[in-house]
């Protein structure tokens, strides 16, 4: 059996070669070994599962624009999608997911309406194949709320996406307390310090880019008061909003329970899908440097690219 560290040495060398795309030379200097040493210990990476490679179809996507956009705001990848009808737009979206995250071990959740709808069609495709693989958690970014739409029922969407083969953790917090002794109180609590736990842990991110104003409101009134419209708020990720320059906007009575920024900021993925937000709330989006992986219609990146 493998050693932590040995697996740590693994896993190194798997992301440096499959994800940052350096040569088993380059990863050999990195990491202090011989280059044949690299090549083994990509294979036993993939013998422990700690790597998959899959062929599947690719999904249809405009990969000349993806190109533009990961030189312009060095996003690691994702995928941009022909102008078509809704439904097949979130087809396509969650065909492309199901690839993408089947093999994630601990993969936090986000909310938003057009992200509930394609959490459904994901989990319908990883059940009829046969889930998603390896070992890990699902588990929300952000606390619950009361808002009744089945996207903004995080725990509900992370039991949906853990399915029968990986372990949904349930956060009980409110996401938005109405002080700052009420989130201190909760922070204090098992059930905060294990979500942070997971945040901490997280290999993946699947958040949705919202549109600012926007509905459901997410109570800025409370949380920012004129703030939002003062500083031209745009759009949020994970009720953190910011303007088209990628600037948060704090507010006095902001107390929100999600994943920490700084936390957020060193994930290994975070995909955010941008369908409907319009290309101000991309842009901003991509600006904040959180985004490694983008999911936008051709329209969209066009306008992004413009600007």
């Amino acid at each position: 059996m493998l050693t932590d560290k040995e697996l740590a040495g693994l896993v190194q060398a798997a992301r440096l070669y499959y994800e940052d795309g350096l040569t088993q030379a380059q990863v050999a200097a990195k990491i202090g070994v011989s280059r044949p040493q690299v090549s083994k210990m990509l294979a036993h990476a993939r013998e422990a599962g700690i790597v998959h490679i899959e062929i599947r179809p690719p999904v249809a996507g405009d990969a000349e624009l993806l190109k533009l956009l990961q030189q312009r705001f060095g996003i690691k990848g994702g995928i941009v999608l022909p102008q078509a009808q809704r439904e097949a737009l979130l087809r396509e979206t969650s065909e492309y997911l199901a690839g993408e995250l089947r093999y994630e071990k601990n993969i936090g959740l986000g909310w938003g309406y057009t992200l509930g709808e394609i959490a459904g069609k994901i989990a319908g495709k990883m059940a009829s194949a046969g889930g998603l693989k390896g070992s890990g958690k699902i588990f929300p970014l952000i606390g619950r709320t009361a808002i009744p739409n089945r996207g903004y029922r995080v725990n509900e969407l992370a039991m949906l996406l853990a399915g029968g083969t990986r372990e949904a953790f349930r956060l009980e917090a409110e996401a938005f307390p109405g002080s700052r002794e009420a989130r201190d109180a909760m922070e204090d609590t098992p059930d905060y310090r294990q979500a942070l736990s997971l945040w901490q842990d997280t290999t993946a991110a699947l958040v949705e880019i919202r549109a600012y104003p926007g509905v459901p409101d997410e109570a800025t009134a409370l949380r920012f008061e004129d703030a939002l419209e003062r500083q031209q708020a745009v759009g949020s990720l994970l009720s953190y909003y910011f303007n088209v320059r990628g600037e948060f906007i704090s507010g006095a009575g902001d107390f929100a329970v999600r994943v920490p920024l700084k936390t957020l900021g060193q994930l290994p993925k975070v995909v955010a899908i941008g369908l409907t937000a319009g290309s101000k709330a991309v842009l901003g989006a991509l600006r904040t440097g959180l985004v490694t992986h983008l999911i936008v219609t051709e329209d969209i990146a066009r306008k992004i690219l413009q600007k």
